[in-house]
């Protein structure tokens, strides 16, 4: 993918050719209407979303199924849950899709500032729901949802509006780039390092096709790996994941116990798998294994090939997401084709490297197919404004400030 093509400064000296254009022929009648919001959403991505949700019900049922039945007395209570969620996130999407994304620009900032707003009410105590140390959840009566999870498309609409109208070394990118690291340092105090580096992950690829300085997003992940490490060796618990992860069996009952667990999962599943149902591992040996390792399940059950056909979905929809932003009609959704895509595919490559022990353990879900509403929902909301950029391809032409389409180029050059 090029990042010529997308570079703001294309857009830029191709809206002053626009503007010269429009004067030169000032006698000529000005069309004002607004272009029509066109299309229907990419059938693919959709087709590729609802059967990973499907698969992931199905997987979530027989993850959970054991330790549903032993603390609820009901094999399905996380099924139905995740159901629930599915389906919230499905008319998210859908009613998404229908909504014109270029009106996501003047909703980037209050979208962006609630966000960070419930973000902060984590640090707040008697006000975050703690859970295995981590204070990542609020409570709205009897429903709990992560901040974090909002915060992960909100940079990524925060910066993809900027981008689309200033160059990345503007003063706006720069407000909105420390906006974003300031919801990634308090996702880290929660402690949640997983998503914190997924917001950096969408941030620099944004950057990347933007048209940055290779060097400088050299020397800015260099100078971010500098700090993570320095926070690690300064948080004992993330210390002992490195070691464990380098060599697991220095400590296989306790810190090195996940690893192990997820990889003797995989061993057993062979090429075809021991059959729905049938994992051994999930029986209280392997950890969140309806959530977090939720892959060594599936390969268990599913064998090798089982594994492939998930991968291939995946790639699928990377795929798909990419050619969706390089048809995009405005640079604001091309910007927030390759954001999204970005952000779910990368989500997907670590959590299965995390769970094969290749790299250490972050909790990072597996989009679409882990126990998890809010991930969910939010994953969903994703797609549906992905597959509002679909409907609304062709030609590049550059959006205005309130993101609507002036006339094409060739129009104007005649």
């Amino acid at each position: 993918m090029s990042s010529k093509i997308l570079s703001v400064q294309d857009s830029k000296r191709w809206r002053r050719q626009s503007s010269a254009a429009t004067s030169r022929r000032s006698d000529a009648p000005a069309d004002t209407s607004e272009p029509e919001f066109r299309g229907l959403p990419n059938r693919a991505i959709l087709s590729l979303v609802l059967t990973l949700c499907g698969f992931g019900l199905m997987a979530v049922y027989s993850a959970s199924a054991p330790e549903a039945l032993q603390s609820f007395h009901d094999s399905t209570v996380f099924l139905r849950r995740q159901a629930i969620a599915c389906l919230i996130g499905l008319f998210a999407m859908f009613s998404i899709s229908r909504y014109d994304y270029r009106k996501l620009k003047k909703w980037s900032w209050p979208f962006a500032i609630v966000s960070l707003l419930l973000l902060g009410l984590t640090m707040v105590p008697g006000l975050s729901v703690t859970t295995m140390g981590s204070s990542r959840w609020l409570a709205l009566g009897p429903i709990q949802f992560q901040p974090s999870e909002s915060c992960k498309v909100a940079a990524i609409i925060l910066l993809a509006a900027g981008l689309s109208r200033h160059f990345w070394w503007h003063k706006q990118i720069l407000i909105r780039i420390a906006v974003s690291l300031v919801m990634t340092v308090i996702i880290v105090k929660e402690p949640d390092l997983g998503s914190a580096l997924m917001i950096i992950g969408s941030i620099f690829a944004l950057l990347f096709v933007s048209g940055i300085n290779t060097m400088l997003v050299g020397g800015l992940a260099a100078g971010g790996g500098i700090y993570i490490w320095h926070h690690i060796q300064k948080t004992p618990y993330q210390m002992a994941r490195i070691q464990s992860w380098l060599n697991p069996y220095l400590s296989p009952q306790k810190d090195g116990w996940n690893i192990i667990q997820a990889q003797l999962a995989i061993g057993s599943g062979g090429l075809l798998g021991v059959g729905f149902g049938r994992s051994l591992q999930k029986l209280y040996y392997l950890p969140v294994q309806h959530a977090d390792f939720i892959f060594a399940v599936i390969a268990e059950e599913f064998g090798m090939l089982g594994c492939l056909v998930l991968l291939t979905l995946f790639a699928l929809f990377g795929y798909h997401g990419f050619k969706t932003a390089m048809e995009a009609r405005t640079l604001f959704g091309r910007l927030l084709a390759i954001g999204i895509t970005s952000s779910i595919c990368l989500q997907a490559v670590v959590n299965v490297m995390v769970t094969t022990g290749l790299l250490p353990v972050t909790g990072i879900t597996l989009p679409f197919i882990s126990y998890g509403g809010t991930s969910l929902v939010i994953t969903l909301t994703m797609v549906g404004i992905l597959l509002s950029v679909s409907r609304d391809t062709g030609k590049l032409v550059e959006d205005d400030e309130f993101g609507e389409h002036p006339a094409e180029p060739e129009q104007e050059r005649q």
